[in-house]
């Protein structure tokens, strides 16, 4: 009787797995979410959820060891802007690199952080390949540039044919690092170079800098790239970080002939998205073939070709933000 029990109980078992199988396969099901455990443990740094959760106790880690050291060895930075992109190749290092020029121009101390681990660009934008951080009793010594302009990167640490393969919390240490054990010294401007997207390096750098004054996003005009950019604006949002604004990189081609601007790219991507979200619009730099020459060469291009269209946009750009910057302080 037992074994005809059993037996019974396996057949309406398959029975029913067989009629689910049969609705799966006849109904389209929606994914509507990613199976994964978001459980409050409590450790507050590493969670996913970081920028969502309304405990006040997660800001309770700025006062623990590295945490606070970091915001103690910054807190002789006036101003650190973040620059940002939803996605890699739209020109976000050359506009790093080109907003510290600008400032640098006009007399301010100013110092960048190659926030990209894994394709660092600013040593070979500002033309500092070759040279190397140094340590002190202080900690880590940035290395001087053009202009003055003092930087970090892991550019300045690896070899040309070494390759990253860190892991999240190898990328958690060296952003900790960075900012917790290099002796910046009294500046004006942090810029820090971003890498592509809303993965964990970018959410570090949120986490350990509350005090951001903004960041800068940037896209190029088509829509493809509007829609991981957004993104990125809206994980600075969540962060509470102020967008300064949506910079339009590659927006038309100078022809070195005759000047005229062909737009090979369309225009006004940068422009819609900030519109869409209520963000200022800063500006649109153009394709120019001297910004491949003075990148490659490693002069910044504002300082190489000051009274270009491209570099006037820049200069405009960089005073738009110092003018948010001091209406706010």
């Amino acid at each position: 009787m037992l074994e005809k029990l059993i037996t019974l109980t396996v057949l309406i078992t398959l029975g029913t797995l067989n009629k689910v199988k049969e609705t799966m396969a006849s109904e389209e099901r929606e994914i509507i979410a990613i199976n994964v455990d978001l459980t409050c443990d409590e450790k507050c740094e590493e969670c996913e959820k970081f920028f969502d959760c309304k405990n006040p106790k997660k800001w309770e880690i700025y006062k623990r060891r590295r945490m606070a050291r970091a915001r103690e060895v910054m807190r002789n930075i006036r101003w650190k802007i973040a620059v940002a992109s939803g996605k890699g190749g739209v020109g976000k290092s050359f506009v790093t690199a080109n907003l510290a020029a600008a400032w640098a121009m006009k007399g301010y101390k100013v110092s960048v952080l190659d926030h990209d681990f894994d394709g660092p660009c600013i040593p070979k934008l500002l033309g500092m390949t070759g040279k190397r951080l140094t340590l002190s009793e202080k900690g880590i010594v940035p290395a001087t540039g053009p202009l003055g302009i003092t930087v970090v990167s892991m550019g300045l640490i690896m070899g040309g044919d070494e390759v990253l393969t860190w892991f999240h919390d190898m990328r958690r240490s060296a952003t900790e690092e960075f900012l917790a054990h290099v002796d910046w010294g009294q500046r004006d401007i942090l810029l820090v170079d971003l890498p592509p997207g809303t993965s964990s390096d970018a959410v570090n750098l949120l986490q350990y800098i509350p005090d951001l004054a903004g960041v800068v996003v940037v896209t190029v005009p088509t829509d493809v790239s509007q829609g991981v950019a957004r993104k990125t604006i809206l994980l600075a949002a969540k962060a509470g970080t102020r967008i300064f604004g949506v910079v339009e990189n590659m927006s038309g081609y100078v022809c070195p002939k005759c000047g005229e601007v062909s737009y090979v790219f369309l225009k006004g991507g940068g422009e819609r998205i900030a519109e869409e979200l209520g963000v200022p619009f800063l500006g649109a730099i153009p394709l120019d073939q001297k910004i491949s020459e003075a990148s490659d060469r490693g002069v910044p291009f504002v300082y190489a070709y000051p009274e270009t269209p491209g570099a006037k946009v820049f200069f405009s750009i960089r005073d738009k933000i110092e003018e948010m910057i001091e209406k706010g302080e």
